[in-house]
């Protein structure tokens, strides 16, 4: 396969993630509000085990593919920078961590899940509360990783080292939605309809950005290397 081919099925892979991830996240009825009783939460994983169980595993598929995505950015990004990384890490971390964090966050709830039938989970409110909010908190912390990787792929988009500059000022109030959402999970213990909206929001805006790259990924031309050292003048000759 040509270049070209290879960063057009690196583009396919974004295309595969957003639909994983979105088939993840509403595959399953909206959970319980923050500060719904253990009860509450307890008979919503006792109910809906299975579709939490196959959303975790769609989950995981998502981050895969994120991740060969990823792999594909980072290779667009460092042949546009011509060996002089400059957004290339930055975007390739900020994915990296948002991956890792997101394997980890979605561990409590499906352990939850998993266990729901075991008397030792339960009975133990605390237990139940405690998963509960590590995956409140799970989610408020990729939320704000994932708004480090939408601005830093976005500046990149300005300054032109990927097609697609209007994408990228479309990407930075995403980013910063994504970064609010995020700020806020960390304080909202209770059940606030204006933050639980924009979590919403910011999640399929951040969804459409990915799709809207992996497109422009597809269809734009490929991008040749920047020059890294400036040409040499010619010296005369004696």
């Amino acid at each position: 396969m040509s270049e070209r081919q290879w960063e057009r099925l690196g583009s396919l892979t974004g295309i595969g993630f957003v639909a994983a991830m979105v088939a993840s996240v509403f595959m399953v009825p909206s959970p319980p509000h923050i500060d719904a009783s253990t009860s509450q939460i307890l008979d919503y994983v006792t109910s809906h085990r299975t579709a939490l169980l196959g959303s975790a595993v769609i989950g995981a598929l998502a981050g895969v593919l994120f991740l060969v995505f990823l792999g594909h950015l980072r290779h667009v990004l460092q042949r546009s920078e011509g060996g002089v990384e400059a957004l290339s890490p930055v975007v390739y971390g900020a994915g990296l961590t948002t991956v890792a964090v997101a394997f980890v966050c979605t561990l409590p709830l499906a352990a939850l899940a998993f266990a729901s039938s075991s008397p030792e989970v339960t009975t133990n409110s605390g237990l139940i509360r405690l998963l509960y909010d590590l995956n409140a908190l799970g989610t408020a912390t990729i939320m704000i990783v994932l708004a480090l990787f939408v601005a830093a792929t976005s500046v990149a988009m300005i300054v032109r080292e990927m097609e697609g500059p209007i994408l990228g000022w479309v990407g930075l109030p995403v980013a910063v939605v994504l970064g609010a959402a995020g700020v806020a999970g960390f304080y909202n213990s209770t059940y606030q309809s204006f933050w639980y909206g924009l979590n919403i929001v910011a999640l399929l805006a951040f969804a459409a950005f990915v799709l809207a790259v992996s497109v422009e990924g597809l269809i734009a031309p490929a991008r040749q290397p920047r020059s890294v050292l400036a040409p040499r003048e010619a010296v005369p000759s004696t």
